[in-house]
């Protein structure tokens, strides 16, 4: 039998003076803080000034039953991982549903066995202890690889950059090998600097430490100069992009560095895997409270079941893209999705294979 901790506190709501003396009595003789209560309000009140490690909630009560009790924990993000075990006399399986939507994580029927309320207690114990271990490693993790990205960024930056400058001045001096080499380690560290700020992006989402700087702006105005700097390189391949917005449109509020890095990345992504010489279309329209910006392009779509992959971290499909000096990480899009929710904005896509795609992103309107 696992001792428990001191220091850990289980709180026991029971509007039933005897179930109430004997559970705390019980936990106590276990080793257990016990803050016991009759009533659900008195218990939630409580929670917010000292939140328990564990709850164990009757249903039945007078002014608010445990499911409001549970329902109105889970609501609070300071709460809401509390594990919560109800414990009852309603033993029909519908209040059993009842209680697990809730967000109840156990069940205990009355009359109960102290060593089955123990049993329990010890299980959603041991797991809300590895849960919360797992949670500071992953946030360990978070920060080694923010400390290593942002560590790593300003050095390949340099590289990059002298090895494109080199490149410039160089080539017309360079054997046809030596041009190819150069080319490959200019290539190989833009892609390398790609994937840092990537990386240092996903850290940022990983800790909820993404941050936005909103504030109104002509999105009119942005999208134009976004196209504009991304029609030299669409140009190369001969891929038209076209414009089509309404004259006049309310100014979003938003992050406008954060919203050009979505535009770019959707329309690197359209050039990047549709043959040279299709058409990419950027639309924009106003829909109730937000203005919806689309990029649309002609390239070979994307499987149906593999469509499910694209929102997510690392989430590669089949389709590859056009050239082979182009690479990609699997990150750009899951780090778009997240930009957009963190303005309170939506993401999504319309693909026909064979036909192409088009992305879909909303921003709210300045009101």
């Amino acid at each position: 039998m696992i001792k428990a901790p001191t220091s850990t506190n289980i709180m026991v709501v029971d509007d039933t003076p005897a179930n109430l003396k004997l559970l705390e009595g019980m936990l106590q003789a276990k080793g257990y803080l016990v803050l016991a209560f009759p009533r659900g309000q008195m218990a939630l009140a409580a929670a917010v000034k000292s939140p328990p490690d564990l709850i164990l909630l009757d249903i039945n009560m007078p002014e608010m039953n445990g499911f409001e009790v549970c329902e109105r924990l889970k609501a609070d993000a300071a709460l809401k991982d509390i594990p919560v075990i109800f414990i009852s006399a309603q033993t029909e399986t519908e209040d059993k549903v009842k209680a697990f939507a809730a967000g109840g994580v156990d069940y205990v029927s009355k009359p109960f066995q102290f060593e089955e309320v123990n049993a329990r207690v010890e299980t959603h114990l041991r797991l809300r202890r590895q849960q919360l271990e797992l949670k500071a490693l992953n946030e360990m993790k978070d920060h080694i690889l923010g400390v290593a990205a942002h560590d790593l960024r300003n050095p390949l930056g340099c590289i990059t950059g002298f090895t494109e400058l080199l490149l410039n001045e160089l080539k017309p001096s360079l054997t046809e090998k030596q041009a190819e080499f150069f080319d490959i380690i200019f290539t190989s560290s833009k892609f390398m600097h790609g994937l840092i700020n990537d990386l240092l992006d996903v850290s940022a989402i990983e800790s909820g430490h993404l941050s936005l700087r909103r504030q109104p702006f002509d999105i009119t105005a942005l999208i134009m100069k976004s196209v504009e700097i991304n029609r030299v390189f669409a140009t190369k391949k001969n891929m038209p992009i076209a414009i089509s917005c309404p004259e006049e449109l309310p100014e979003v509020y938003a992050d406008i560095d954060r919203t050009e890095q979505v535009l770019n990345n959707l329309l690197t992504n359209a050039m990047k895997y549709a043959q040279p010489g299709t058409d990419i279309s950027v639309r924009l329209r106003q829909e109730n409270n937000e203005v919806i910006i689309s990029v649309a392009d002609q390239g070979p779509g994307i499987p149906e079941k593999e469509q499910h992959k694209l929102f997510q971290a690392f989430g590669k499909t089949s389709v590859t893209p056009v050239s082979k000096e182009e690479s990609r990480t699997g990150l750009g899009l899951f780090i778009v999705n997240k930009i957009v929710e963190a303005h309170g904005g939506r993401i999504w896509f319309i693909s026909k294979p064979g036909k192409g795609t088009e992305f879909f992103f909303s921003l709210p309107v300045m009101s």
